[in-house]
C-alpha cells in the first residue's frame, strides 16, 4: 500500500502526520488571543510525546518508501557542529536586525503582543533539547526540501519555512518576524549545503537557551 503512494501523497501525509498535531493546536492558541504564553512542563510534554509517536511512524513509513538518514544530510562532525554554532550566531544576528528594521518601519513592538513564561524544569528541558531540533530540522527541513526540490528551490524553502511558522501561530505577531527568516534561513542553508546536523546544533542551542527555568 505505501508503495503505491505517489510523492504528493507521501508529502502530505508526513506533514500532516507530523506537524498537523501542532499547527491546530497554534491556531486554536493565537484564537484564543493570549496575551501571556506559558511554557510549562505540560507543553513541553506533549511535544515531546507528539514527536516520538509521529516521529517514528514516519521514520518506518519513509524507511518503508526507500528513504535514509543519510539520504536526508544527518550526519555528525566537528565541522558541522562548529557552523552549527556559526549558524547560530548569524541567524540571531540577523533575525535581530531585521526586528529592528520592521520595528522602526512600523512603529510597533511585535513582541509587546504576548509575554512568555517560561515554568519548565531542567530535565524536561534536556528532553526537550535533544528530541525538538532533531524532529524539526529532520522533518521540516529535510524532509521538506529533498521532497520538492524538483520544484525548485523558492519552492522547496518557501515550504519548508512555512510549516515551521504555522506551527508557531501562537506566538503571536513576532512568530513573523523571527520564526519566518529563521524557517528561511535555515532552509536556504539547507538547501545550498545538504547538512543537516548544524542546524539541528543551532535549533538546539537556540531552545535550550531560550527556555532555561530562571
Amino acid at each position: 500500500m505505501l508503495e503505491r503512494l505517489t510523492p504528493r501523497a507521501e508529502l502530505l501525509l508526513i506533514n500532516l502526520l507530523c506537524f498537523g498535531p501542532f499547527a491546530v493546536r497554534s491556531v486554536v492558541e493565537l484564537s484564543d488571543l493570549r496575551s501571556v504564553l506559558v511554557f510549562d512542563n505540560a507543553r513541553a510534554l506533549f511535544i515531546i510525546g507528539v514527536e516520538i509517536v509521529a516521529g517514528t511512524l514516519a521514520v518506518l513509513l519513509l524507511r518503508a518508501r526507500g528513504w535514509t538518514l543519510e539520504k536526508l544530510g544527518l550526519r555528525f562532525s566537528m565541522p558541522q557542529t562548529i557552523a552549527g554554532m556559526l549558524l547560530l550566531i548569524g541567524s540571531n544576528l540577523f533575525i535581530a536586525g531585521f526586528y529592528e528594521l520592521v520595528q522602526a518601519a512600523t512603529g510597533t513592538d511585535p513582541a509587546g503582543a504576548t509575554t512568555p513564561q517560561t515554568l519548565i524544569t531542567w530535565p524536561v528541558l534536556i528532553a526537550l533539547t535533544l528530541i525538538n531540533p532533531l524532529y524539526d530540522e529532520l522533518f521540516v527541513v529535510a524532509y521538506n526540501i529533498q521532497a520538492t526540490q524538483a520544484s525548485g528551490a523558492a519552492f522547496a524553502i518557501t515550504l519548508s519555512a512555512a510549516v515551521r511558522f504555522f506551527c508557531h501561530l501562537d506566538q503571536g505577531p513576532i512568530a513573523a518576524v523571527t520564526i519566518l527568516p529563521l524557517g528561511i534561513i535555515f532552509a536556504l542553508v539547507y538547501w545550498r549545503w545538504r547538512r543537516l546536523w548544524p542546524l539541528i546544533v543551532a535549533h538546539g542551542v537556540m531552545d535550550f537557551v531560550g527556555l532555561m527555568p530562571e
